[in-house]
C-alpha cells in the first residue's frame, strides 16, 4: 500500500495553514506537572490559578517539513497530507510519500527527507531506487482519486542535505525535481516578494517545455529588424506572459541552469510599482524578451496590408504554448508588479521580442541595457564574465573568465569544501558565506599557476597553464579542492566555525592558501616529472607541505592569530601567504621562495624602534625651529598669522578632546599638531621664510608640495610605527637621510 491513509481531500487548507505557521508544541496543564514537563524541555508560557501553559520548540525535523507546506500552501497549491512517521522518531529520516501539493493544472508528489547531518555530503541513492520502483503503483492509486487530466510531478525535499552529484544526475534521469535549502530560501523569497505569481516560476522549472493547457495565444504584431536580429513588436497581458515567461535568477537555487543572470525581485521596489499601477500609471518603455523556439522560428501570418516600402511588417504573431518559453530578459519588476494587481488581465503592456538568443547574447543584452545602473552589483557583474568571456579571443578576458569560474564551482559544487562558503552572485554574506569571489580570482591571478599575459604576448608563463580553459580549469579545480578537503578533514572543528572564530575560511586565509598550493605545485613540477595536466594525481606529494601549514597555523598563539587575521587590504593577504610559507620553510629549509628574505626583512619589525627614535627627533626638531620662523615673522600673532585657519580649528579640536581626557593637565595648542600639519604651515608661508631651509634635496620637483613631499612620506612611516606595522628597509633609510638632512 504506498498510500499510508485515505486521503483528506477536504483538508482544511487554513486550519492546515494556521498549525504549519505554529513554531511552538503548547499544552495546558496542571501547575504541580510543570517540573516533570520542564524536564522534557518544555518551558512556562503562562499561568493561571490551578494550571499553566507550556511551550517547546517543535523538533527540527518537523519545521522542515512545515518550511515545504507552508511553501506550496502560499503560493496558491492544496495540500493533502500523507506523512506516514512520527516527528519524533529521530532515528530515521522521513522518506515516503508525504504530502500532495494540488492546483488547476498539476498534482505535485512530494517526498520530505530530512539529514541530522547539516550539510554534510548525503547520498540517498535507495531512498531514490525505492520512490522509482514505487512509482507506478502510486501513480494507479492517486489517478483513481484524482480523476482530472493533470500533469503529474515527484519532488524530493530535502533539508540539510548537501545533495550529491550522482543523486543530481539520478534525479535528473528519472525527471523528478529537487528543492534543496537552497532552492527553498529562493522559491520563499520569490513567495514573499511576489505571492502567488511566484508559482509560475516555479512551474516553468517543474514542466519545462511543457505544453500549457488552454493557451492559444495569436497576437498582432511587428515583425523588424535590429542590430542584424529579427524581432517582433507586440502588446499582451501580463498574466499571459507570466505564464510562458521565466526568469534567469542567479541565485544557487538556478545554478543547474547556469549561465543566468537577473537579480533577485526586490519586494519594495515590487510594492512601489503595484501601488503604482493600481493608481493608474502604466509603463511605456517595453520588456525586452527572448522566445526559445528550439531554432523552429514562430508562425507570423503577414497582413494583407502591408507598406511595401517600410522594412517592418505587420501580422499575427502565434506564442509558443510551453512553459519556460520566452525569457525575460528586462523588465521583470514591471511585469511581476502586476502579477497581484486587478489589472493584470486587462491592461497590455508593450514587448520586444528577439528569437532564440544564446544565453551568452541575452546576457550581453542585459549587461548594455543596465550598463550604468548601480542595481547590477560588482559580484554580479564578476559572475557573469565568467560565461561571456570565457572563449574571448583576448586571452587576458578568457583569463578573467577562468578565474572567475574556479571561484564560482567552489563555492556552488558540493563536493567543494567551500560550498556554501563563497558569496556567488546577488547572495548576501553570512557569517560563515564570507568568501568573495574576488579574493579567489586575485589570488589566482597572483599565483603563478596560470600564463600573464602583454596583450596577447605571454608575459610570465603558468607552471600549470595547459592553453585551454576547460582543461585548466578541470586541472586546478581538482587540485583546489583536494588540497582544501585535506585541511579541511585535518582540522575540521575549525574549518566548520564562523568567520570570527575560523582559521581557515575567511579572506584572508583563503586568500593565502590558493597561493600557497601554487608555490607547492611549482616545487613538485621543478623536482618531479609530473604532467602539468595530472598535478593532482601525484596529490599525496603535497600532504607534507600541507602537513607544515597546518601544524603552522595550529601552533600560533592567541595575539599572533589576531595579528594575521587583522592585517587587512592588499598587505594582510601577503602577509598570510607569506607566514604559510614561513611555516614550510621550518620544515624544509632548503627551499628557495622568490622574495620571501626581502619580504621578511621588510616586515619583521627590525626597523621600528629606530625609525620611531627618529621620527620623534624629526618631530621635535620641527615643533622647536617652525615655531621660531613663525614668531620671527609675525610676532605676538604668529598662530593667527602664520597657520591656516583648517590646521587652526583642528588643533583647537584635539585641544578640547585632550582636555576632556586629562581634565588636570595644561595642554598646549601648538603640541597638538600632527606631523602632516608642519607642512600645510610651510606651503601657506612658502616663498617668505620655509623655501630655503625645507626644500628636499633629494627630488626634482619644483612646485612647494614637491618639495614637500617628504612629510608626506614621514607621516605615512610614523603611521606605519604607530600601528604596529613594520617599517621597510628602503623607508627605513629615505627616513635615515630625511634626518641627517633636516637636523644639521
Amino acid at each position: 500500500m504506498i498510500i499510508n491513509q485515505t486521503l483528506d481531500l477536504s483538508t482544511d487548507q487554513k486550519k492546515l495553514l494556521t498549525n504549519v505557521k505554529q513554531k511552538f508544541i503548547r499544552k495546558t496543564i496542571l501547575k504541580e506537572e510543570i517540573s516533570n514537563y520542564e524536564e522534557q524541555g518544555y518551558v512556562v508560557s503562562s499561568q493561571q490559578k490551578s494550571k499553566a501553559i507550556v511551550k517547546k520548540l517543535k523538533p527540527e525535523i518537523e519545521l522542515g517539513y512545515y518550511e515545504f507546506v507552508q511553501l506550496f500552501c502560499e503560493m496558491g497549491f492544496k495540500i493533502i497530507p500523507n506523512l506516514p512517521h512520527s516527528f519524533n522518531d529521530e532515528t530515521k529520516d522521513i522518506s515516503d510519500f508525504s504530502f500532495i501539493a494540488e492546483d488547476n493544472e498539476c498534482i505535485l508528489i512530494c517526498y520530505y527527507l530530512y539529514s541530522y547531518a547539516k550539510k554534510e555530503i548525503s547520498c540517498f541513492e535507495q531512498v531514490l531506487e525505492n520512490i522509482k520502483s514505487n512509482y507506478g503503483e502510486l501513480l494507479k492509486e492517486l489517478r483513481k482519486i484524482f480523476t482530472c487530466n493533470k500533469k503529474f510531478k515527484v519532488i524530493i525535499c530535502t533539508k540539510n542535505y548537501a545533495i550529491s552529484n550522482s543523486d543530481i544526475s539520478f534525479i535528473g534521469e528519472q525527471k523528478y525535481f529537487y528543492i534543496d535549502d537552497d532552492r527553498l530560501e529562493y522559491y520563499n523569497n520569490l513567495n514573499k516578494h511576489l505571492g502567488n505569481a511566484s508559482k509560475y516560476q516555479l512551474l516553468g522549472n517543474l514542466f519545462s517545455g511543457q505544453k500549457i493547457a488552454n493557451l492559444d495565444e495569436v497576437i498582432p504584431a511587428i515583425q523588424g529588424k535590429m542590430g542584424g536580429l529579427t524581432y517582433y513588436s507586440f502588446s499582451i497581458e501580463p498574466e499571459k506572459l507570466l505564464k510562458i515567461g521565466y526568469i534567469l535568477h542567479r541565485t544557487d537555487a538556478n545554478r543547474n541552469d547556469m549561465p543566468t543572470y537577473q537579480r533577485l525581485i526586490r519586494k519594495s521596489r515590487l510594492k512601489q510599482i503595484e501601488t503604482f499601477i493600481n493608481n493608474g500609471g502604466f509603463f511605456p518603455n517595453s520588456v525586452i524578451i527572448s522566445i526559445d523556439t528550439n531554432k523552429k522560428g514562430l508562425n507570423f501570418s503577414l497582413s494583407s496590408l502591408q507598406d511595401e516600402t517600410s522594412i517592418s511588417k505587420i501580422g499575427l504573431l502565434k506564442l509558443p504554448q510551453r512553459y519556460k518559453s520566452i525569457y525575460i530578459i528586462d523588465g521583470q519588476h514591471r511585469l511581476y508588479g502586476y502579477a497581484n494587481t486587478q489589472y493584470k488581465e486587462t491592461n497590455t503592456i508593450p514587448v520586444v521580442a528577439f528569437l532564440d538568443l544564446a544565453k551568452n547574447d541575452q546576457i550581453k543584452l542585459f549587461m548594455e541595457i543596465n550598463e550604468n545602473q548601480k542595481s547590477v552589483s560588482k559580484n554580479l557583474r564578476t559572475t557573469l564574465n565568467a560565461d561571456l568571456l570565457w572563449d574571448s579571443e583576448n586571452p587576458t578576458e578568457r583569463n578573467t573568465a577562468l578565474f572567475s569560474r574556479i571561484a564560482q564551482e567552489l563555492g556552488e559544487n558540493t563536493e567543494s569544501p567551500l560550498f556554501d562558503r563563497v558569496i556567488i552572485g546577488e547572495n548576501n554574506k553570512t557569517d560563515k558565506c564570507c568568501i568573495t569571489l574576488d579574493t579567489i580570482r586575485d589570488a589566482l591571478d597572483k599565483s603563478g599557476l596560470f600564463n600573464k599575459y602583454k596583450g596577447t604576448e605571454i608575459e610570465r608563463s603558468g607552471i600549470c597553464d595547459l592553453n585551454n580553459n576547460d582543461k585548466n580549469f578541470d586541472n586546478i579545480f581538482a587540485l583546489l579542492v583536494s588540497s582544501f578537503k585535506y585541511i579541511k578533514q585535518n582540522d575540521i572543528e575549525n574549518w566548520n566555525k564562523s568567520e570570527d572564530e575560523n582559521k581557515w575560511v575567511y579572506n584572508i586565509s583563503i586568500y593565502g592558501i590558493i597561493r600557497i598550493i601554487s608555490d607547492i605545485s611549482n616545487i613538485l613540477l621543478t623536482t618531479n616529472l609530473y604532467n602539468q595536466d595530472k598535478i593532482n594525481e601525484h596529490f599525496e606529494d603535497f600532504i607534507p607541505y600541507l602537513d607544515a601549514i597546518i601544524q603552522g597555523v595550529n601552533d600560533l598563539n592567541d595575539e599572533q592569530k589576531k595579528d594575521l587575521k587583522t592585517s587587512y587590504g592588499g598587505g594582510g593577504r601577503i602577509k598570510y601567504w607569506r607566514t604559510l610559507q614561513g611555516f614550510i620553510l621550518s620544515k624544509f629549509p632548503n627551499i628557495i621562495f622568490d622574495g620571501y628574505e626581502e619580504w621578511q626583512k621588510n616586515n619583521t619589525k627590525q626597523f621600528n624602534t629606530q625609525a620611531f627614535s627618529l621620527i620623534s627627533d624629526v618631530e621635535s626638531y620641527l615643533n622647536e625651529k617652525v615655531k621660531e620662523k613663525l614668531v620671527s615673522e609675525f610676532g605676538k600673532k604668529w598662530m593667527i598669522n602664520g597657520i591656516p585657519k583648517a590646521v587652526m580649528q583642528k588643533i583647537r579640536d584635539l585641544k578640547t578632546e585632550k582636555e576632556y581626557e586629562e581634565p588636570d593637565i595644561e595642554i598646549d595648542e601648538w603640541d597638538c599638531l600632527h606631523l602632516i600639519d608642519y607642512r600645510d604651515i610651510m606651503i601657506n608661508n612658502w616663498q617668505n621664510f620655509f623655501d630655503k631651509d625645507y626644500s628636499d634635496p633629494f627630488v626634482k620637483g619644483r612646485s612647494k608640495k614637491d618639495k614637500t613631499e617628504w612629510l608626506v612620506n614621514l607621516n605615512r612611516i610614523r603611521n606605519n610605527v604607530d600601528h604596529n606595522r613594520s617599517v621597510s628597509e628602503e623607508d627605513f633609510k629615505y627616513l635615515n637621510n630625511i634626518h641627517n638632512w633636516l637636523i644639521k
